[in-house]
Protein backbone atom coordinates (compact mmCIF):
# COMPACT_ATOMS: atom_id res chain seq x y z
CA UNK A 1 0.00 0.00 0.00
CA UNK A 2 1.38 3.47 -0.72
CA UNK A 3 0.61 6.06 2.50
CA UNK A 4 0.70 9.79 2.54
CA UNK A 5 0.64 11.50 5.50
CA UNK A 6 -1.40 14.39 5.54
CA UNK A 7 -1.44 17.96 7.05
CA UNK A 8 -4.53 19.47 5.59
CA UNK A 9 -5.48 23.07 4.36
CA UNK A 10 -6.69 25.60 7.39
CA UNK A 11 -10.10 26.37 5.76
CA UNK A 12 -12.35 25.87 8.55
CA UNK A 13 -10.64 25.74 11.60
CA UNK A 14 -12.48 26.53 14.74
CA UNK A 15 -11.37 29.77 16.78
CA UNK A 16 -9.53 29.04 19.75
CA UNK A 17 -9.80 31.33 22.51
CA UNK A 18 -6.07 32.81 21.98
CA UNK A 19 -5.71 35.78 19.44
CA UNK A 20 -5.25 34.66 15.82
CA UNK A 21 -2.61 37.38 15.57
CA UNK A 22 -0.64 36.12 18.65
CA UNK A 23 -1.18 32.27 17.43
CA UNK A 24 -0.52 32.91 13.84
CA UNK A 25 2.40 35.15 15.29
CA UNK A 26 4.39 31.84 16.80
CA UNK A 27 5.03 30.54 13.18
CA UNK A 28 4.09 26.88 12.02
CA UNK A 29 5.28 23.86 14.24
CA UNK A 30 5.73 20.09 12.76
CA UNK A 31 3.51 17.60 13.21
CA UNK A 32 5.71 15.64 15.60
CA UNK A 33 3.04 12.81 16.53
CA UNK A 34 1.97 12.61 12.73
CA UNK A 35 6.28 11.73 12.17
CA UNK A 36 6.65 9.61 14.50
CA UNK A 37 3.82 7.03 13.16
CA UNK A 38 5.50 8.10 9.97
CA UNK A 39 9.14 6.92 11.13
CA UNK A 40 7.63 3.36 12.99
CA UNK A 41 5.24 2.60 9.73
CA UNK A 42 8.59 3.10 7.50
CA UNK A 43 11.39 0.89 9.68
CA UNK A 44 8.97 -1.64 10.52
CA UNK A 45 7.48 -2.40 6.33
CA UNK A 46 10.66 -1.07 4.75
CA UNK A 47 8.05 0.87 2.83
CA UNK A 48 8.60 4.55 1.98
CA UNK A 49 5.59 6.97 3.05
CA UNK A 50 5.27 10.65 1.94
CA UNK A 51 4.10 13.14 3.80
CA UNK A 52 2.78 16.81 2.82
CA UNK A 53 2.24 19.43 5.50
CA UNK A 54 -0.18 22.17 3.48
CA UNK A 55 0.02 24.85 6.40
CA UNK A 56 3.89 25.99 6.81
CA UNK A 57 4.38 24.68 2.98
CA UNK A 58 1.31 26.81 1.87
CA UNK A 59 -0.36 24.14 -0.28
CA UNK A 60 -3.95 25.18 -0.81
CA UNK A 61 -6.65 22.48 -1.58
CA UNK A 62 -6.28 22.79 -5.51
CA UNK A 63 -2.46 22.57 -4.65
CA UNK A 64 -2.98 19.34 -2.58
CA UNK A 65 -5.01 17.75 -5.15
CA UNK A 66 -3.05 17.79 -7.42
CA UNK A 67 -0.03 16.25 -5.33
CA UNK A 68 -2.34 13.68 -4.76
CA UNK A 69 -3.01 12.85 -8.05
CA UNK A 70 0.59 12.35 -8.54
CA UNK A 71 1.24 9.88 -5.45
CA UNK A 72 -1.42 8.15 -5.67
CA UNK A 73 -1.84 6.85 -1.97
CA UNK A 74 -3.72 3.83 -1.13
CA UNK A 75 -4.31 5.40 1.78
CA UNK A 76 -4.42 8.51 3.51
CA UNK A 77 -3.37 9.33 7.49
CA UNK A 78 -4.41 12.01 9.48
CA UNK A 79 -3.73 13.65 13.30
CA UNK A 80 -6.20 16.03 14.74
CA UNK A 81 -7.53 17.75 17.14
CA UNK A 82 -10.98 19.29 18.00
CA UNK A 83 -10.16 22.48 16.37
CA UNK A 84 -8.94 21.27 12.66
CA UNK A 85 -11.82 18.03 12.73
CA UNK A 86 -13.76 19.98 9.91
CA UNK A 87 -10.47 20.62 7.87
CA UNK A 88 -9.61 16.80 8.27
CA UNK A 89 -13.40 15.65 7.17
CA UNK A 90 -13.77 18.40 4.44
CA UNK A 91 -10.01 17.11 2.81
CA UNK A 92 -11.41 13.35 3.68
CA UNK A 93 -14.44 14.02 1.49
CA UNK A 94 -12.24 15.99 -1.54
CA UNK A 95 -10.17 13.20 -1.46
CA UNK A 96 -12.93 10.49 -1.76
CA UNK A 97 -14.84 12.61 -4.56
CA UNK A 98 -11.61 12.54 -6.21
CA UNK A 99 -11.06 8.98 -5.77
CA UNK A 100 -13.86 6.46 -4.23
CA UNK A 101 -11.38 4.10 -3.40
CA UNK A 102 -8.75 5.88 -1.29
CA UNK A 103 -9.04 4.95 2.11
CA UNK A 104 -8.87 7.93 5.37
CA UNK A 105 -7.49 7.22 8.69
CA UNK A 106 -7.71 9.48 11.54
CA UNK A 107 -5.90 9.47 14.64
CA UNK A 108 -4.44 12.15 17.18
CA UNK A 109 -6.08 13.71 19.76
CA UNK A 110 -9.61 14.40 18.98
CA UNK A 111 -10.09 10.60 18.21
CA UNK A 112 -9.00 9.81 21.27
CA UNK A 113 -11.60 11.39 22.68
CA UNK A 114 -14.18 10.42 20.15
CA UNK A 115 -13.39 7.53 18.42
CA UNK A 116 -16.56 6.44 17.56
CA UNK A 117 -18.15 9.30 16.77
CA UNK A 118 -15.21 9.77 14.18
CA UNK A 119 -15.28 6.40 12.95
CA UNK A 120 -19.12 6.97 12.20
CA UNK A 121 -18.33 10.64 9.79
CA UNK A 122 -18.93 8.63 6.07
CA UNK A 123 -15.75 9.63 4.57
CA UNK A 124 -13.76 7.91 7.42
CA UNK A 125 -12.16 4.17 7.18
CA UNK A 126 -10.50 3.87 10.27
CA UNK A 127 -9.59 5.67 13.12
CA UNK A 128 -7.00 5.01 15.63
CA UNK A 129 -6.58 6.27 19.18
CA UNK A 130 -3.95 6.20 21.77
CA UNK A 131 -0.44 5.55 20.66
CA UNK A 132 -0.70 5.82 16.93
CA UNK A 133 2.63 4.18 16.10
CA UNK A 134 2.42 0.54 16.48
CA UNK A 135 -1.29 0.74 16.14
CA UNK A 136 -1.33 2.15 12.57
CA UNK A 137 1.56 0.03 11.33
CA UNK A 138 -0.24 -3.21 12.38
CA UNK A 139 -3.41 -1.49 10.23
CA UNK A 140 -1.47 -1.44 7.38
CA UNK A 141 0.18 -4.83 7.67
CA UNK A 142 -2.91 -6.50 8.33
CA UNK A 143 -4.70 -5.04 5.10
CA UNK A 144 -1.77 -5.69 3.10
CA UNK A 145 -1.06 -9.38 4.30
CA UNK A 146 -3.92 -10.74 5.73
CA UNK A 147 -2.03 -11.48 8.99
CA UNK A 148 -4.18 -11.14 11.70
CA UNK A 149 -8.42 -9.61 11.62
CA UNK A 150 -8.76 -6.35 12.57
CA UNK A 151 -10.95 -7.10 15.30
CA UNK A 152 -7.76 -7.97 17.25
CA UNK A 153 -5.77 -4.96 17.00
CA UNK A 154 -6.29 -2.72 20.34
CA UNK A 155 -6.35 0.85 19.72
CA UNK A 156 -7.89 0.27 16.11
CA UNK A 157 -12.02 0.97 14.88
CA UNK A 158 -13.01 0.14 11.07
CA UNK A 159 -16.00 -0.64 9.59
CA UNK A 160 -17.56 -3.47 8.03
CA UNK A 161 -20.81 -2.94 5.40
CA UNK A 162 -20.79 0.43 6.77
CA UNK A 163 -21.09 -0.52 10.94
CA UNK A 164 -18.22 1.05 13.16
CA UNK A 165 -16.38 -1.23 15.31
CA UNK A 166 -14.34 -0.09 17.80
CA UNK A 167 -12.13 -2.41 19.47
CA UNK A 168 -11.05 -1.97 22.54
CA UNK A 169 -7.96 0.47 23.88
CA UNK A 170 -4.54 -0.72 24.25
CA UNK A 171 -3.13 -0.58 27.70
CA UNK A 172 0.37 -1.27 26.43
CA UNK A 173 3.03 1.83 26.61
CA UNK A 174 5.35 2.07 24.16
CA UNK A 175 8.95 1.74 25.22
CA UNK A 176 9.67 5.44 23.79
CA UNK A 177 13.88 3.94 23.77
CA UNK A 178 12.43 1.67 20.94
CA UNK A 179 10.54 4.21 18.90
CA UNK A 180 12.87 6.09 15.78
CA UNK A 181 13.23 9.27 15.79
CA UNK A 182 10.68 11.21 13.34
CA UNK A 183 10.54 11.17 10.02
CA UNK A 184 12.58 14.35 9.45
CA UNK A 185 13.29 13.68 6.04
CA UNK A 186 9.78 13.50 4.92
CA UNK A 187 9.24 16.96 5.14
CA UNK A 188 10.54 20.46 4.19
CA UNK A 189 12.56 21.35 7.30
CA UNK A 190 13.09 25.19 6.12
CA UNK A 191 9.09 25.53 6.20
CA UNK A 192 8.83 25.50 9.87
CA UNK A 193 9.44 28.61 11.75
CA UNK A 194 8.83 30.31 14.86
CA UNK A 195 9.28 33.98 14.73
CA UNK A 196 10.30 34.82 18.64
CA UNK A 197 12.88 32.35 18.22
CA UNK A 198 16.89 31.99 19.07
CA UNK A 199 18.02 30.99 15.77
CA UNK A 200 17.96 30.75 11.96
CA UNK A 201 16.29 27.23 11.79
CA UNK A 202 13.47 25.83 14.12
CA UNK A 203 12.13 22.90 14.97
CA UNK A 204 10.77 20.48 17.71
CA UNK A 205 11.76 17.70 19.65
CA UNK A 206 10.12 15.12 22.11
CA UNK A 207 12.12 14.35 25.81
CA UNK A 208 8.87 12.34 27.33
CA UNK A 209 4.94 11.77 27.38
CA UNK A 210 2.49 12.19 29.68
CA UNK A 211 2.04 14.79 32.64
CA UNK A 212 1.24 13.68 36.40
CA UNK A 213 -0.19 17.11 37.77
CA UNK A 214 -3.85 17.66 37.69
CA UNK A 215 -5.06 20.87 35.87
CA UNK A 216 -8.36 20.56 34.94
CA UNK A 217 -8.13 22.32 31.69
CA UNK A 218 -5.51 20.23 30.63
CA UNK A 219 -6.85 16.73 28.43
CA UNK A 220 -3.45 14.95 29.47
CA UNK A 221 -4.13 15.41 33.43
CA UNK A 222 -2.72 12.70 35.46
CA UNK A 223 -1.28 10.51 32.67
CA UNK A 224 1.30 8.73 33.20
CA UNK A 225 4.88 10.71 32.82
CA UNK A 226 7.97 8.16 30.95
CA UNK A 227 11.00 9.27 29.61
CA UNK A 228 13.66 8.78 27.13
CA UNK A 229 17.35 8.20 27.61
CA UNK A 230 19.70 11.06 27.95
CA UNK A 231 21.82 9.29 25.13
CA UNK A 232 18.72 8.74 22.70
CA UNK A 233 17.59 12.83 23.23
CA UNK A 234 20.77 13.81 22.75
CA UNK A 235 21.82 11.82 19.70
CA UNK A 236 18.55 13.03 18.33
CA UNK A 237 19.46 16.66 18.74
CA UNK A 238 22.75 15.97 17.14
CA UNK A 239 21.09 14.65 13.82
CA UNK A 240 19.22 17.75 13.82
CA UNK A 241 22.14 20.05 14.13
CA UNK A 242 22.80 18.40 10.74
CA UNK A 243 20.32 18.89 9.11
CA UNK A 244 20.99 22.84 10.05
CA UNK A 245 18.55 23.14 12.89
CA UNK A 246 19.78 25.52 15.60
CA UNK A 247 16.34 26.61 17.39
CA UNK A 248 14.87 23.51 19.15
CA UNK A 249 11.47 23.66 21.35
CA UNK A 250 10.99 20.32 23.72
CA UNK A 251 7.14 20.16 23.29
CA UNK A 252 6.93 17.76 26.41
CA UNK A 253 4.51 19.47 28.88
CA UNK A 254 6.77 19.49 32.02
CA UNK A 255 10.28 17.88 30.93
CA UNK A 256 11.38 18.93 34.24
CA UNK A 257 9.17 16.63 36.44
CA UNK A 258 12.35 14.26 36.17
CA UNK A 259 15.02 16.43 37.25
CA UNK A 260 17.87 13.80 37.02
CA UNK A 261 17.19 12.84 33.57
CA UNK A 262 17.00 16.40 32.41
CA UNK A 263 20.29 17.39 34.35
CA UNK A 264 21.95 13.75 32.15
CA UNK A 265 20.43 15.18 28.92
CA UNK A 266 22.03 19.20 29.54
CA UNK A 267 25.39 17.29 30.70
CA UNK A 268 25.61 15.17 27.30
CA UNK A 269 25.21 18.18 25.19
CA UNK A 270 27.53 19.81 26.94
CA UNK A 271 29.82 16.72 26.90
CA UNK A 272 29.32 16.60 22.88
CA UNK A 273 30.16 20.09 22.60
CA UNK A 274 26.91 20.65 20.61
CA UNK A 275 25.61 23.84 19.91
CA UNK A 276 21.85 24.15 20.22
CA UNK A 277 19.47 27.08 21.39
CA UNK A 278 16.64 25.84 22.97
CA UNK A 279 13.27 26.25 25.53
CA UNK A 280 11.01 23.78 26.96
CA UNK A 281 7.75 24.15 29.08
CA UNK A 282 8.15 23.55 33.09
CA UNK A 283 5.95 24.22 35.93
CA UNK A 284 7.19 26.23 38.62
CA UNK A 285 7.10 23.51 41.62
CA UNK A 286 9.80 21.29 39.20
CA UNK A 287 12.61 23.44 38.67
CA UNK A 288 15.66 24.23 41.05
CA UNK A 289 18.70 26.36 40.94
CA UNK A 290 20.88 23.23 39.67
CA UNK A 291 18.39 22.77 36.89
CA UNK A 292 18.13 26.07 35.77
CA UNK A 293 22.43 26.62 35.59
CA UNK A 294 22.47 22.82 33.80
CA UNK A 295 19.71 24.16 31.07
CA UNK A 296 21.73 27.74 30.89
CA UNK A 297 24.86 25.82 30.01
CA UNK A 298 23.38 23.96 27.75
CA UNK A 299 21.79 26.04 25.47
CA UNK A 300 18.20 26.73 27.25
CA UNK A 301 17.01 30.61 26.58
CA UNK A 302 13.46 30.72 27.70
CA UNK A 303 11.17 28.65 30.03
CA UNK A 304 7.52 28.48 29.14
CA UNK A 305 5.55 28.51 32.58
CA UNK A 306 1.81 27.95 33.00
CA UNK A 307 1.33 30.46 35.58
CA UNK A 308 -2.04 30.77 34.90
CA UNK A 309 -3.82 33.49 37.42
CA UNK A 310 -2.82 36.37 40.08
CA UNK A 311 -5.97 35.05 42.54
CA UNK A 312 -5.36 31.50 44.87
CA UNK A 313 -8.86 30.62 45.04
CA UNK A 314 -8.97 30.09 41.26
CA UNK A 315 -5.44 28.49 41.17
CA UNK A 316 -7.04 26.11 43.63
CA UNK A 317 -10.25 25.99 41.27
CA UNK A 318 -8.06 25.09 38.21
CA UNK A 319 -6.31 22.58 40.73
CA UNK A 320 -2.84 23.93 39.39
CA UNK A 321 -1.28 22.88 42.60
CA UNK A 322 0.78 25.48 43.14
CA UNK A 323 1.67 29.14 45.20
CA UNK A 324 2.17 32.60 44.18
CA UNK A 325 5.37 32.51 46.58
CA UNK A 326 6.23 29.30 44.28
CA UNK A 327 5.91 31.31 40.73
CA UNK A 328 7.97 33.84 42.14
CA UNK A 329 10.42 31.96 43.38
CA UNK A 330 10.88 30.37 40.17
CA UNK A 331 10.54 32.82 37.90
CA UNK A 332 13.56 34.92 40.23
CA UNK A 333 15.75 31.74 39.51
CA UNK A 334 15.58 31.61 36.12
CA UNK A 335 15.97 34.68 35.61
CA UNK A 336 19.17 34.83 37.79
CA UNK A 337 20.48 32.13 35.71
CA UNK A 338 20.19 34.32 32.40
CA UNK A 339 17.10 32.40 30.68
CA UNK A 340 14.00 34.29 29.63
CA UNK A 341 10.24 32.71 30.28
CA UNK A 342 6.96 33.16 28.95
CA UNK A 343 4.07 33.69 31.08
CA UNK A 344 1.02 31.68 30.12
CA UNK A 345 -1.97 33.44 31.83
CA UNK A 346 -5.56 32.80 32.04
CA UNK A 347 -8.87 35.15 32.82
CA UNK A 348 -12.66 34.56 32.58
CA UNK A 349 -12.26 31.48 35.05
CA UNK A 350 -15.34 30.53 36.38
CA UNK A 351 -16.62 32.81 38.97
CA UNK A 352 -13.65 35.60 38.62
CA UNK A 353 -14.40 39.11 38.69
CA UNK A 354 -12.80 41.66 35.96
CA UNK A 355 -10.38 43.16 38.81
CA UNK A 356 -9.47 39.63 39.54
CA UNK A 357 -8.44 39.44 35.73
CA UNK A 358 -6.47 42.74 36.08
CA UNK A 359 -4.60 41.85 38.74
CA UNK A 360 -3.42 38.72 36.65
CA UNK A 361 -1.77 41.14 34.34
CA UNK A 362 -0.65 43.41 36.81
CA UNK A 363 0.78 40.18 38.53
CA UNK A 364 2.26 39.53 35.12
CA UNK A 365 3.84 42.81 34.73
CA UNK A 366 5.62 42.23 38.25
CA UNK A 367 7.25 39.11 36.79
CA UNK A 368 8.28 40.37 33.52
CA UNK A 369 8.12 37.79 31.71
CA UNK A 370 9.84 38.19 27.78
CA UNK A 371 6.60 37.36 26.61
CA UNK A 372 2.66 37.11 28.28
CA UNK A 373 -0.63 35.51 26.49
CA UNK A 374 -3.81 36.39 27.92
CA UNK A 375 -6.08 32.93 27.44
CA UNK A 376 -9.65 32.91 28.07
CA UNK A 377 -11.29 29.96 30.20
CA UNK A 378 -12.37 27.66 27.98
CA UNK A 379 -14.06 24.35 29.00
CA UNK A 380 -12.54 22.05 26.31
CA UNK A 381 -13.78 18.40 25.48
CA UNK A 382 -13.73 15.95 28.15
CA UNK A 383 -11.67 17.80 30.45
CA UNK A 384 -12.40 17.98 34.24
CA UNK A 385 -13.11 21.32 33.95
CA UNK A 386 -15.77 20.44 31.66
CA UNK A 387 -17.74 18.08 33.55
CA UNK A 388 -17.10 20.57 36.35
CA UNK A 389 -18.64 23.15 34.66
CA UNK A 390 -21.22 20.66 33.82
CA UNK A 391 -22.40 20.12 37.00
CA UNK A 392 -22.26 23.80 38.48
CA UNK A 393 -24.70 23.92 35.54
CA UNK A 394 -22.05 26.84 34.34
CA UNK A 395 -22.49 24.83 30.86
CA UNK A 396 -25.88 23.55 30.35
CA UNK A 397 -25.71 20.26 27.94
CA UNK A 398 -22.73 18.14 26.60
CA UNK A 399 -22.44 20.84 23.76
CA UNK A 400 -18.80 19.07 22.43
CA UNK A 401 -20.84 15.42 22.20
CA UNK A 402 -23.36 17.00 19.91
CA UNK A 403 -19.99 18.83 17.58
CA UNK A 404 -18.68 15.40 17.92
CA UNK A 405 -21.67 13.25 16.59
CA UNK A 406 -22.39 16.03 14.16
CA UNK A 407 -19.31 18.32 13.09
CA UNK A 408 -20.77 21.58 11.62
CA UNK A 409 -18.83 24.56 10.21
CA UNK A 410 -21.84 26.47 12.16
CA UNK A 411 -20.46 25.50 15.10
CA UNK A 412 -18.89 28.29 17.69
CA UNK A 413 -16.36 26.98 21.09
CA UNK A 414 -18.10 29.18 23.73
CA UNK A 415 -16.67 30.12 27.62
CA UNK A 416 -19.72 29.53 29.04
CA UNK A 417 -19.29 32.76 31.66
CA UNK A 418 -21.97 33.44 33.82
CA UNK A 419 -20.77 36.43 34.47
CA UNK A 420 -19.33 38.44 30.99
CA UNK A 421 -20.03 37.89 27.42
CA UNK A 422 -18.06 36.71 24.68
CA UNK A 423 -17.88 39.82 23.82
CA UNK A 424 -17.29 41.59 27.02
CA UNK A 425 -14.49 38.82 27.66
CA UNK A 426 -12.79 39.19 24.10
CA UNK A 427 -12.31 42.66 25.26
CA UNK A 428 -11.12 42.06 28.40
CA UNK A 429 -8.66 39.82 26.66
CA UNK A 430 -7.57 42.45 24.54
CA UNK A 431 -6.92 45.28 27.73
CA UNK A 432 -5.16 42.72 29.25
CA UNK A 433 -2.72 42.02 26.10
CA UNK A 434 -2.49 46.22 26.04
CA UNK A 435 -1.50 46.76 29.29
CA UNK A 436 1.19 44.24 29.27
CA UNK A 437 2.61 45.12 26.02
CA UNK A 438 2.11 49.04 26.16
CA UNK A 439 3.79 48.94 29.78
CA UNK A 440 6.52 51.22 29.72
CA UNK A 441 8.55 48.59 31.88
CA UNK A 442 7.95 46.01 29.36
CA UNK A 443 9.19 48.31 26.84
CA UNK A 444 12.05 49.73 28.13
CA UNK A 445 13.19 45.69 28.87
CA UNK A 446 12.72 44.61 25.32
CA UNK A 447 14.74 47.55 23.76
CA UNK A 448 17.86 46.36 26.09
CA UNK A 449 17.84 42.98 26.18
CA UNK A 450 17.94 43.34 21.87
CA UNK A 451 20.89 41.44 20.76
CA UNK A 452 20.81 41.79 17.06
CA UNK A 453 18.67 43.78 14.03
CA UNK A 454 17.03 40.01 13.94
CA UNK A 455 16.39 39.58 17.54
CA UNK A 456 14.47 43.47 16.68
CA UNK A 457 12.76 42.41 14.00
CA UNK A 458 10.91 39.43 15.13
CA UNK A 459 10.01 40.72 18.48
CA UNK A 460 8.56 44.06 16.21
CA UNK A 461 6.19 41.76 14.22
CA UNK A 462 5.16 39.63 17.29
CA UNK A 463 4.16 42.84 19.49
CA UNK A 464 2.49 44.09 16.27
CA UNK A 465 0.98 41.01 15.37
CA UNK A 466 -0.30 41.33 18.91
CA UNK A 467 -1.46 44.76 19.21
CA UNK A 468 -2.93 45.10 16.36
CA UNK A 469 -5.48 41.99 16.47
CA UNK A 470 -8.36 43.39 17.71
CA UNK A 471 -6.95 46.96 18.90
CA UNK A 472 -7.64 49.28 15.93
CA UNK A 473 -4.50 50.50 16.73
Amino acid sequence: MKILFLVPPETISLESSVPKALEGGKGYYPKLGLLYVAAYYERETGNTATFIDCPPENVSEEDMLARVREIKPDMVAMSIMTFNLLDALRTAMVLKKENPNIKICLGGPHVNLYPKETLDQPEIDYVVFGEGEKIFTRLVLALENGNEPLSSINGLGWKQDNTSNINPAETELLDLDELPFPARHLVDVSSYQHIIGEGRQFFTIQATRGCPAACTFCDIRKTKFRIRSPESVVNEIEELVKMGVDDLFFVDDTITIDKKNVLAICKLIVDRGIKINFKISARVDTINKEVVAALKKAGCYRIHFGIESATPKHLQYLQKGQSLEKVERAVKMTREAGIGFFAYMMIGIPHETKEEMFATVDFAKKLKPDYAQFSICTPYPKVELYYQMLSEGIVPEDYWQKFAENPSPDFKIKFWNKDFSEEELRQIQDECHARFYRSPTYIMKQITQLRSWTDFTAKARMGTKILTSRLGI
